[in-house]
């Protein structure tokens, strides 16, 4: 005898296995670490010290200048990128055939191992042997800028790198959604008197890129929050944490000190930044995105 209101559940099942064991149960061990003094290898048990790693945390001027750090890093970041994507996407759409290569060509960076990529940067940017220091002296700039050990510049460099390693990602989302605008409203738009491509952009493209939008910025400051691999090998935290963001920060504090309970509160205070910020994003621009033709 069949059970048809069984196969729904039945369905849903080894999804929501695979969320509580990967996802849920992980955060909740690591929110429950945050209020306690345990610390990796400990083999004693540990005791709940409430509100303490919080504490601390917020009177840790390295914390603080580490939580300053990746906010201006993701202003630098987000705007430049998602306008940068914004303007290839246009420009690949409109290269006909050629569109496809060029797609790839941005792409590549995305593929590429950011660790490996970051020691070829680490070469590229050498003061004194590097290419660019080659092509400055071309024209006319002999001083040594050192862009990975000048704390009043490294995290501009790191938001360059950042901005060329994610762009081609945003590209190709953004490619998708232009191509889900029906070719007929351009037609409609002309008729209407929408002669010029900036106006053509501003009452069509603009405004049924919403969606797309929304998502590549969500997704741009969650990708600006989460790096780590080129501050780990090019300048770990340095110079004198002038580039230490909250990732590399919870990284040191778990597996450099031992410090898990302070590492689980970063990670803690992380995840609840992300969600906020997220919500807020959500509520605050669909009001001003259409997700219908």
């Amino acid at each position: 005898m069949t059970r048809p209101w069984l196969a729904k559940p039945i369905f849903v099942l080894p999804a929501l296995a695979a969320l509580t064991i990967f996802f849920l149960m992980p955060s909740l061990c690591t929110i429950v670490m945050s209020f306690s003094d345990w610390k990796i290898g400990q083999t004693a048990g540990f005791s709940f010290i409430g509100l303490t790693n919080y504490r601390t945390l917020i009177e840790n001027p390295d914390f603080l200048k580490s939580l300053k750090n990746t906010l201006l890093l993701t202003s630098l970041v987000v705007p430049s990128s998602f306008v940068l994507a914004l303007g290839i996407a246009l420009a690949i759409r409109s290269a006909g055939r050629l569109g496809t290569v060029w797609t790839t060509i941005y792409f590549l960076p995305v593929t590429a191992s950011l660790v490996a990529m970051s020691v070829v940067w680490q070469w590229l940017l050498h003061p004194e042997v590097g290419v660019l220091a080659f092509v400055l002296s071309k024209f006319g700039v002999t001083a040594k800028i050192n862009w990975v050990n000048d704390g009043d510049i490294v995290l501009f460099t790191l938001a360059f790198i950042t901005i060329w390693q994610m762009t081609g990602y945003y590209t190709v989302l953004f490619i998708t959604g232009l191509v889900q605008i029906p070719s007929t409203l351009y037609e409609v738009a002309r008729i209407d008197g929408a002669r010029g491509a900036f106006s053509r952009f501003w009452h069509v493209t603009w405004p049924l890129l919403g969606p797309t939008s929304l998502f590549v910025l969500i997704v741009s400051v969650i990708k600006t929050f989460q790096v780590f691999d080129i501050v780990k090998v090019l300048t770990r935290g340095g110079p004198e944490k002038a580039s230490e963001i909250m990732l590399y920060t919870m990284y040191q504090e778990g597996f450099a000190f031992f410090r898990t309970g302070i590492s689980a509160s970063i990670a803690t205070l992380y995840l609840v930044f992300m969600l906020a910020l997220t919500f807020c994003q959500a509520k605050v621009f669909e009001r001003r995105v259409h997700y219908g033709f």
